[in-house]
């Protein structure tokens, strides 16, 4: 059977982060045009070419394809793949329609945060015949091959849901992959041939992204994570982890950016990468994502002596009771602590931030503002309006106050992490409020000439100096108001 994986373009913005299963996507100069490239997608295409499929990409972002070169590119395909979540629902639908009205064979599947907790809402859109409730590697791979063996068969595949006689089917779920390690390096060679996903941060090209977890322990309301890989946390061993980087070494990557939802969850397994690394003298420098409570100085200093050169850390808030509100489990001191940590040691930080979070306040803002600035100081951030995804606690809550949230679509990728009503139910504050201080705190935090000339000190090469230009005036674009 031949399989499109397919990235579809936005009309929200030129770069959509939505590399990411559970759906907490970014886009926009708000994150400085950063891209990725789609990992999650090659590790499903890379099983279905394992189990004898033709596969092929079509990262219509990347390559700037307009929906009729991806019809182009896609008109001989047995089936289609997509990645979705609830912002991008509608837009991702109408070019799966598009594309069967050309190809009216074709299997569209989709899978993803939204496809799992709101499948009968993915499918009343056009254009779609199966959303996947889960990890979608092996339940595509039993689902082709299904439909190549007998016509409806497939309709038995654990996992799926799909409408028959225009009537919502939903099989029970698939068992989790309880051995991460048996799952296949991504095949990378699929991706686009001269492109660069661009990524300010980083520090040595080319680069890509690995996932050695999945979930998360944390147990932050607002998370779809934790809910969509069934609150349970498992991870690859420091072993197969160490595999995919040598491997990524010996085919000309110099640097890694870990994309788990939290990458330091097991300390003594990070501790072994390190170790590693070290050992069999991989030359990789690395970024990885964590939480603040799941650090300590000797583990990142060892983190530090093996490649690492930026933490990206949940901070959220600076008001321990906001916080609290969404079950985030940190403290406020456990966070200036890791911040603290990371500068002495010469770690770059980036600091994640949302307002709105349930109890905000314009007081509360501008504490938040202040423990950015004075107290944790990190090397970037990046803030957002806090969005209810579907099959969060968060959502369930703002559901039962207001059904008329209905799906969650009413978030969409032009006014996600810049607008959504559901602000008044969280906080009193409106999205214009709510908008507006963003664009200031990225003022206040960006534009000071002091930072300015701190980030220009600190560069290395002409490449850096492109990277950092490029993500300057994405950022003064947004301070600007333009998204």
């Amino acid at each position: 059977m031949k399989v499109a994986l397919i990235v579809p373009g936005s009309s929200a913005a030129p770069n959509v982060a939505r590399d990411l299963v559970y759906g907490c996507w970014c886009k926009g100069r708000r994150i400085a045009g950063i891209t990725f490239p789609p990992l999650s997608l090659l590790s499903v295409g890379t099983v279905l070419k394992q189990a004898g499929h033709e596969v092929f990409l079509v990262d219509a972002p990347a390559e700037y394809l307009t929906p009729d070169r991806v019809l182009d590119r896609t008109k001989e395909a047995d089936a289609a793949v997509v990645l979705i979540s609830s912002p991008s629902i509608d837009e991702d639908s109408g070019l799966l329609m598009m594309l069967k009205e050309k190809n009216p064979g074709l299997f569209t599947i989709v899978f993803g945060g939204f496809a799992a907790a709101e499948p009968e809402a993915v499918l009343s859109r056009p254009g779609i015949d199966v959303a996947v409730g889960g990890e979608a590697e092996y339940i595509v791979r039993d689902l082709l091959a299904a439909r190549s063996q007998e016509k409806n068969s497939w309709k038995n595949i654990n996992g799926i849901s799909f409408l028959e006689d225009k009537k919502f089917v939903r099989r029970d779920a698939y068992p989790l992959i309880e051995n991460l390690d048996e799952l296949p390096i991504p095949d990378r060679k699929m991706l686009p041939e001269n492109v660069d996903y661009f990524n300010p941060v980083i520090k040595r090209m080319p680069y890509t992204t690995m996932f050695t977890s999945r979930g998360c322990p944390g147990r932050c309301t607002f998370c779809s994570s934790p809910y969509f890989y069934g609150r349970k946390y498992r991870m690859q061993s420091a072993g197969r982890v160490l595999k995919e980087i040598e491997f990524l070494s010996a085919s000309g990557y110099r640097e890694i950016f870990f994309r788990d939802e939290n990458f330091t969850a097991s300390r003594d397994r990070v501790m072994d990468i390190a170790d590693g690394i070290k050992e069999r003298n991989i030359d990789m420098s690395w970024i990885g994502s964590t939480r603040v409570d799941m650090l300590d100085r000797d583990l990142m200093e060892n983190m530090k002596s093996a490649g690492c050169h930026m933490l990206r850390l949940g901070v959220e808030s600076g008001v321990q009771e906001l916080l609290d509100n969404v079950g985030k489990g940190i403290s406020l001191e456990q966070t200036r602590k890791a911040f603290g940590w990371a500068r002495e040691l010469g770690i770059d930080t980036h600091a994640h931030l949302m307002a709105g979070l349930p109890g905000e306040t314009k007081d509360t803002l501008r504490k938040t503002l202040d423990f950015i600035l004075n107290d944790i100081k990190p090397t970037i951030m990046t803030m957002g309006i806090l969005t209810p995804y579907p099959g969060t606690p968060l959502f369930e809550d703002l559901k039962k106050k207001d059904p008329g949230l209905a799906d969650g679509t009413g978030v969409t990728m032009k006014n996600l992490h810049t607008g959504g009503e559901h602000t008044k139910l969280l906080c009193g504050l409106s999205p214009d409020e709510l908008s507006s201080f963003i664009r200031r705190a990225y003022r206040s935090f960006y534009l000071r000439p002091g930072y300015i000339f701190s980030r220009i000190l600190k560069l290395r090469n002409l490449d850096e100096l492109k990277r950092l230009t490029i993500a300057g005036s994405q950022v003064v674009g947004f301070v600007q108001g333009k998204d």
